[in-house]
């Protein structure tokens, strides 16, 4: 046996080691790679577990452009949003309105059409006189009028739609978020910084539900917008596209400074919008928007069902003793005094003629002195207009652009 092994020997060897070292660096990058994926199994679990939560109210049928009548934004909005929650059910007690979509009518009682909800928006809004459209007590008072009625637009404590203002994006778009998903009612947005009137109908949001909870982070939202030419129409806008993207969906903070009256069915007092430089007011520089707070008015407390009449008790006959005959004893004739009978003479009989009668005279009836409101029926003419007084102190706002589309 040769003391080193042959040179064939020696090269079947290195061929074997060769061929076994892939072996071996395979199986280390097999446990590199469990390393790596151990360490990034969490957060795929995590991703894994986030849930989607997803709604959309619109119907089609249910939406109305406002072309030709440019200035109808919020009008159209209006029939927009009234007719999705007459299709949706989602109303509430003393909901009114049933879908209409007529820009205007030929019938001059019929005052539902749109250009008739602005003329009423016009008549309550906080809007000077000089501006075209409407700006958002206009839009919310037509929302509460004709859908609910005379009272859930003066009275704030019943109102299901409001206007609120918010001092950042991220609020405002959440807020929008939880009132769809909690009462199932589209949401107005002021876009165009004010100028121009957009309806939210809709989002898809990971994270909590949003019907019980704010920790979720909002994906996409489905705007609509009454004007044809924006071509935005049930459209799924991302929520950075909303905040940043193309100015036609973006939402900005409120510039318009032309709405200087107070709004007169809400308690305190504050110009509705004008610059800083006049003072404080509702809704400059923040995001503002026209968002259901309660699902339709209180229904009325039932009447009180009175307790039961108490039995009438039945009376018991109480029995008369009889005396026995032998307990009294008969007097003999002798032994009884003779009594002397004293007849009494009538006393002269009362007259018979009747008294004259009383004749009782009614009062007249009051005169109510309530002013009766303009009820359930929107088909009738809407009250009258309470006129905006302004301040004396401040002028006017300097910014004469319309609160509504162009």
């Amino acid at each position: 046996m040769d003391a080193y092994p042959s040179i064939e020997a020696q090269m079947r060897d290195t061929e074997h080691r060769s061929r076994r070292r892939p072996a071996r660096l395979s199986a280390s990058l097999v446990v590199v790679l469990a390393v790596v994926l151990a360490g990034l199994l969490p957060l795929s679990g995590h991703a894994a577990g986030a849930t989607t939560y997803a709604r959309n109210l619109f119907v089609s049928k249910g939406f109305v452009y406002q072309d030709p009548y440019y200035t109808a934004c919020t009008a159209a909005a209006v029939m927009h949003m009234l007719n999705t929650i007459a299709y949706r059910k989602t109303g509430g007690y003393g909901f009114r309105w049933t879908p209409y979509t007529v820009k205007k009518s030929s019938n001059p009682d019929q005052l539902r059409d749109m250009t008739s909800i602005l003329a009423f928006e016009r008549r309550y809004d906080t809007l000077r006189s000089t501006s075209a459209g409407s700006d958002a007590h206009g839009w919310r008072n037509a929302l509460n009028y004709y859908g609910w009625g005379s009272s859930a637009m003066k009275n704030a404590s019943i109102r299901p739609y409001e206007d609120r203002a918010y001092s950042t994006y991220r609020s405002a778009m959440k807020a929008a978020v939880r009132a769809i998903a909690r009462l199932g009612m589209p949401v107005g947005v002021l876009a165009w910084a004010g100028g121009h009137a957009q309806v939210i109908t809709g989002y898809v949001v990971t994270g909590e539900n949003p019907r019980t909870s704010s920790d979720f982070t909002i994906q996409w939202l489905y705007l609509s917008d009454p004007l044809r030419s924006d071509a935005i129409v049930n459209r799924k806008t991302s929520y950075a596209a909303m905040k940043d993207g193309a100015l036609k969906w973006r939402f900005q903070w409120y510039r318009e400074t032309d709405s200087p009256y107070d709004d007169p069915y809400t308690s305190g007092w504050i110009r509705s919008s004008v610059s800083s430089a006049v003072g404080p007011s509702e809704w400059f520089h923040k995001w503002v928007l026209l968002l259901p707070v309660r699902r339709g008015l209180p229904p009325p407390e039932p009447s009180p069902t009175p307790p039961p009449a108490s039995p009438t008790p039945t009376p018991t006959a109480t029995s008369t003793p009889t005396p026995s005959p032998s307990a009294t004893a008969s007097p003999t004739p002798e032994s009884a005094p003779q009594q002397e009978r004293v007849s009494e003479s009538p006393s002269p009989a009362a007259s018979s003629s009747p008294s004259p009668s009383t004749t009782v005279v009614p009062s007249a009836a009051p005169t109510a002195t309530a002013e009766a409101t303009s009820a359930a029926d929107p088909a009738s003419p809407p009250p009258a207009s309470p006129t905006p007084v302004a301040s004396a102190s401040p002028a006017a706002s300097a910014s004469t652009s319309p609160v509504v589309s162009p």
